[in-house]
């Protein structure tokens, strides 16, 4: 992947980020999150179609990380269009496939978040950045 498309891709997920944050979305940056963000991420990026991107959100704390992470990479390899919920070794988890507006937008956004905060919120707040409102 060129390194112009890598970069607009941080950039397009930190702005994800920092609209969540200004919406009062505490979201979780801790290594245990960290860690499955990244595994995750890196186990499904070839899932979504091309004119497609995936959100996933887990609801903190996360019970079981690496086996919810194996669990997560096979549900998401399967996931259907359509937004879809589980609940995955007791970590409750929400997804979406979010048509992309263009194809240097990240293919793969994934955010833990604190319960309290609505994980459909968060997966609008992701559809609304990837189609520029």
């Amino acid at each position: 992947m060129a390194e112009g498309l890598v970069s607009r891709a941080d950039d397009a997920e930190k702005e994800v980020i920092r609209r969540l944050a200004a919406a009062g979305v505490r979201l979780r940056f801790d290594r245990v999150a960290k860690r499955l963000l990244n595994d995750v991420k890196a186990g499904v990026a070839q899932t979504p179609p091309l004119d497609r991107s995936l959100a996933f959100t887990v609801t903190a704390p996360i019970w079981l990380p690496a086996k919810t992470i194996v669990a997560m990479q096979q549900w998401l390899e399967r996931l259907e269009p359509d937004a879809s919920s589980r609940l995955i070794n007791g970590n409750e988890i929400h997804a979406r496939m979010i048509r992309n507006s263009t194809p240097d937008m990240p293919r793969v956004l994934g955010f833990v978040h604190n319960p309290t905060s609505n994980p459909e919120h968060i997966l609008d707040v992701v559809e609304a950045c990837f189609q520029g409102k």
